[in-house]
């Protein structure tokens, strides 16, 4: 509700720029199947929700950080 909230909020002050929100693109309770697939249990803990946060309206696009494995 926050994104939705504060992005739709951003966008009637300035249409004219991207909007992104610069998480770190763990999964969250809205990709259970996926979950699994997260460095750590802790980020279920800390509201990260990559993929629901990003259907936002107002999102314009998405970026994640990658980490390979070593």
């Amino acid at each position: 509700a926050w994104v939705e909230e504060m992005s739709m909020y951003v966008k009637s002050i300035d249409q004219a720029h991207l909007l992104e929100i610069g998480s770190e693109g763990f999964y969250g309770p809205s990709s259970p199947d996926k979950v699994q697939f997260n460095p750590n249990t802790s980020v279920k803990q800390v509201g990260t929700d990559f993929l629901r946060n990003h259907k936002a309206f107002a999102i314009d696009f998405a970026s994640a950080h990658i980490y390979a494995d070593a």
